[in-house]
């Protein structure tokens, strides 16, 4: 496994943080990188998911965000979001908005039938960022992704932040973990990671290609 260290200068990282921590999309809060919503609008574009799955709804700015870009690029995509409590006020006629938790989503995906729904799938972790709950969705969605889907483990970048402590290790562990005990389900997807640098991306080696 290549080192998780991301392309940002310490310096540069503070400030970049504070501005993602106040980013909105349409007066939403929606807590995303621009570098990595530059790569997710090339994820969509290659990927023309049927399927977006987004673990971790915060606001529903980022619901709404993957719900317009799939709007603007013509694509047959449904946006299921899942997370403890559902936004208010947030709408969208692709955009689902359900209660779940990552460390149990079985029950989630039966009783909306998900499992059903047309692949390729995209799917965004971006929940509590524990090391138990990435490593949960890691082996959920390993057993239920198809080859060439996408997942994208977010905000690995915790590490150079000087909070990884607090989530047990966080992403990152969870990834290496998964690699070191299940190898050849997913791949690192360079293509989308180092698309402006190695891993100049908050999600460090976490866009993973099903394989």
């Amino acid at each position: 496994m290549r080192s998780f260290k991301t392309a940002f200068p310490a310096p540069m990282l503070d400030a970049y943080q504070a501005g993602v921590m106040r980013y909105t999309y349409k007066g939403i809060r929606c807590l995303k990188s621009p570098l990595d919503i530059a790569i997710y609008m090339r994820v969509l574009w290659d990927l023309k998911p049927r399927l977006i799955v987004e673990i971790g709804s915060h606001s529903g700015g980022s619901a709404l965000l993957f719900a317009d870009l799939a709007d603007m690029m013509g694509l047959d995509t449904r946006i299921v979001s899942v997370d403890l409590a559902t936004p208010e006020g947030v709408t969208h006629p692709r955009v689902q908005f359900v209660e779940g938790n990552v460390l149990d989503l079985e029950p989630v995906f039966e009783t909306h039938a998900l499992f059903g729904i047309p692949h390729p799938w995209f799917v965004t972790e971006d929940s509590a960022h524990s090391y138990d709950g990435c490593l949960r969705a890691l082996c959920f969605f390993d057993r239920h992704m198809r080859p060439g889907d996408i997942l994208a483990m977010e905000d690995g970048v915790l590490d150079e932040l000087g909070l990884s402590a607090q989530y047990q290790g966080g992403p990152n562990r969870a990834i290496q973990d998964f690699f070191a005990t299940t190898p050849g389900q997913f791949e690192i997807a360079l293509e989308y990671c180092d698309m402006f640098g190695q891993n100049a991306t908050y999600n460090p080696n976490g866009y993973l290609k099903k394989l």
